[in-house]
């Protein structure tokens, strides 16, 4: 199915308002939860912050568990879907004295057709809190394991992507808003840049898509990790908790 949305934008002022990033952030998160929730007759019920520290709970295809200051849910579900976005922006503010976006896409294209879509295996929500102050610190979304093309022009990225999706080796590229580029193309009217999760050479491998939402710390901001999985990145890189 081809879905087309002109242009998506989010932004925050994290350095002179982190408490207006942290409910824009929250604002995001719920607005993924109420997209995708069905409808249901069941009751909520409040629970004191000892009995959040101790939940796990896993029912059909959802499990979620709170451990110590993290919350996590992932959703066993497929997905195959072929998407196009003329533009996408995320992280609007001033860092280091500059005031420019974190992510800035343009002639996004998941997947290459309806009949080459992009699959997606699981979808992951995690939230980390403040022990002391439980405030939110950090949102995560996104899944571990994609299956497909994500072509786009990078004019501005911030985070971390595997080369061996632009058909490198299997490291990690750190870039805080700066484009993307690979190799020219003679006669490619268009600069952009091919992610092919799962590509030949790492079919065995796990290759996610991870949007992150740091409110504070050295990679605050609105971050990318593309090309890994929870588990691939070494401990001390930004992906560990803020």
């Amino acid at each position: 199915m081809l879905t087309q949305t002109l242009h998506i934008a989010l932004a925050g002022v994290f350095p002179a308002g982190r408490r207006a990033a942290r409910w824009r952030a929250a604002a995001f998160v719920l607005l993924w939860f109420f997209c995708a929730a069905a409808p249901s007759p069941a009751k909520l019920k409040p629970l004191a912050p000892s009995e959040m520290k101790e939940t796990t709970a896993q029912q059909g295809f959802t499990q979620f568990v709170m451990d110590n200051n993290t919350a996590r849910m992932f959703l066993d579900i497929h997905m195959e879907t072929y998407t196009t976005v003329n533009a996408f922006s995320a992280g609007y503010y001033e860092k280091n004295g500059v005031t420019a976006w974190d992510q800035q896409w343009s002639e996004v294209s998941i997947g290459n057709s309806v009949n080459d879509d992009m699959d997606i295996d699981g979808l992951m929500f995690m939230a980390d809190f403040n022990g002391t102050t439980n405030e939110l610190q950090r949102v995560v979304i996104g899944s571990n394991r994609l299956q497909g093309d994500l072509t786009a022009t990078f004019n501005s990225y911030s985070g971390t992507y595997n080369t061996a999706l632009t058909g490198g080796s299997w490291e990690a590229a750190d870039l805080t808003r700066a484009p993307v580029t690979e190799p020219a193309t003679p006669g490619d009217p268009v600069p952009s840049t091919t992610f092919a999760f799962n590509s030949d050479g790492y079919a065995d491998k796990d290759m996610g898509l991870f949007f992150i939402i740091n409110m504070e710390g050295p990679q605050q901001g609105v971050q990318v990790v593309a090309g890994f999985d929870e588990q691939s990145l070494t401990p001390g890189q930004w992906w560990d908790k803020p």
